[in-house]
């Protein structure tokens, strides 16, 4: 049955038949949408999400199909253009921060405990901070492995760099977040001290 080839199969198989690509968007589309919508927010998502299978299908002669599964090349293609997406609208991801700090701390509207929805919440301009003070290279894989949920080997073939290099730069990245994270709460928390009953 068509539904049990795999990707590769079926972007070989589109080369010849364009409309045979239609499998691979159904695959796909919700996952890396749910990607871009945590790095850029839902409301740009659905046409950089668009834009990422239009590149695919632009590009699909080149895909190797030694990959039987595309995922990590549609997220490839999916980190370039919310990079140049971040770029031209010259913000950083303040949508990500909100639903990724949220997601790591354990918060959804069933949650009762306002005090960590609070200290989540508080910690999201720290979280973007830190983040925009990380290298691209490092940021990418960070991201990717964390929101994008993919491993080191699908890391490597979405960024086109050796299996060693993502583990440096997830080890760097891990790294430096601990390290300006803590930075920045001991400076907001000195500012906040110093405010008192200004607050």
């Amino acid at each position: 049955m068509v539904g049990e080839r795999s990707d590769a199969e079926v972007i070989a198989a589109s080369l010849g038949d364009g409309d045979e690509f239609a499998l691979v968007f159904e695959r796909h589309f919700a996952t890396v949408f749910r990607y871009v919508a945590r790095r850029i927010g839902t409301d740009a998502a659905g046409d950089v999400t668009s834009e990422v299978f239009v590149r695919a299908f632009e590009t699909r002669a080149r895909y190797d199909t030694s990959r039987k599964v595309c995922r990590p090349w549609l997220y490839g293609i999916a980190s370039n253009l919310v990079r140049d997406h971040i770029r031209r609208q010259r913000r950083r991801s303040r949508a990500y921060v909100r639903v990724a700090v949220q997601e790591e701390a354990g918060i959804d509207a069933s949650m009762a405990d306002a005090e960590s929805r609070t200290s989540a919440l508080l910690m999201a301009p720290v979280i973007n901070s830190s983040l925009g003070k990380l290298n691209d290279g490092d940021r990418e894989a960070l991201l990717l492995f964390a929101l994008g949920e993919l491993n080191y080997e699908e890391i490597a073939e979405a960024l086109s760099i050796p299996i060693g290099t993502v583990r440096s730069r997830l080890a760097r990245a891990r790294r430096r977040m601990q390290e300006l994270v803590s930075t920045e709460r001991q400076t907001r928390g000195r500012g906040v001290k110093n405010r008192g009953v200004e607050l």
